[in-house]
């Protein structure tokens, strides 16, 4: 891994910027090169000036420093994550790992997050171990120090969306419907962030998913016309697309398989029609995988991300 300095240093000589160049009356020649060589600190303004004066982002920046854009916090949870995805699973040649070696995963962020305090890696924790002492789907036994957290909290930005996407599964219908009512006021001061709009109706899909699961689908509808209310006022014809595989995931397990089918069909069709390929093969994958769920009546909890992931 490269140090802040070494990376700046990197981006700026790629740029054929000279320390002159970059240099002004916020960060002089040499507070810049005592910079690059790792012989001074800088204030968090003097950094962003900096990044602004050579024109590279800041995940940019972490990208090319770490090799992630993520944060060491995130990097844990995602290696957590990762050891069960169905892409290591192929790696290892069919593989599952053991429970055994999951908790010793497990139990390693458990301490890191006894060490040092991290509001995402406890919360993550959290959902976890609630995620295995609950397989029964008890809905009594819902963490309710995270409905609190999502309740308490005046503006929602990007974390506390994802988070609240990962609970629809363990709340109750009546806790997810509350916390949907109030998601366009809680996300009022961020909305004007880049593919936020996105980030909120891929809120509405996952909901969707988890009141089928809990089998409240008459919240499910509800929950559908937010999220296509959503998309015409803000004009999202890529979001709009999967409403009728949403519509569709709905009807299914209201037990109209064929007009299932043929929303699925609509949603795919419209694929085609762009010429998104892959993303007509993904979901078509992922709408299969639902009918077969249906048949075997598992009903599948979905996190939607960007870009319908």
């Amino acid at each position: 891994m490269m140090t802040y300095g070494e990376t700046f240093r990197y981006f700026r000589k790629s740029k054929g910027l000279t320390l002159k160049q970059v240099a002004d009356e916020v960060n002089s020649v040499s507070l810049v090169g005592q910079f690059e060589n790792d012989q001074s600190r800088i204030s968090v303004a003097r950094f962003v000036h900096l990044l602004e004066q050579i024109a590279v982002s800041y995940d940019e920046f972490q990208l090319k420093r770490q090799g992630t854009t993520r944060t060491p916090v995130e990097d844990k949870i995602h290696n957590f994550g990762a050891l069960t995805s169905i892409e290591q699973v192929i790696a290892d040649n069919g593989q599952h790992i053991s429970q055994t070696e999951l908790n010793q995963h497990f139990q390693q962020l458990v301490k890191a997050s006894e060490r040092h305090y991290n509001v995402q890696l406890e919360q993550y924790v959290t959902l976890i171990q609630y995620e295995w002492q609950h397989a029964d789907g008890q809905m009594s036994n819902y963490p309710r120090q995270l409905q609190y957290y999502l309740t308490q909290v005046d503006d929602w930005g990007l974390y506390e969306l994802n988070l609240v996407k990962k609970c629809f599964q363990l709340f109750p219908p009546e806790i997810s419907w509350q916390l949907l009512q109030n998601v366009r006021k809680k996300v009022a001061l961020t909305t004007q962030l880049p593919g936020f709009d996105s980030e909120i109706v891929n809120v509405y899909f996952s909901a969707i998913t988890g009141f089928i699961v809990r089998h409240d689908l008459a919240k499910a509808w509800q929950t559908w016309h937010l999220a296509q209310q959503f998309c015409q006022q803000q004009s999202m014809a890529h979001s709009s697309i999967l409403l009728p595989a949403m519509a569709g995931w709905i009807t299914l397990h209201e037990g109209h398989e064929e007009k299932a089918k043929a929303l699925f069909a609509e949603t795919l069709n419209y694929f085609d029609m762009l010429h998104l390929a892959k993303m007509h093969d993904r979901w078509q994958q992922i709408l299969a995988g639902q009918i077969s769920a249906y048949h075997k009546k598992i009903p599948q909890y979905f996190v939607f991300v960007t870009p319908f992931e």
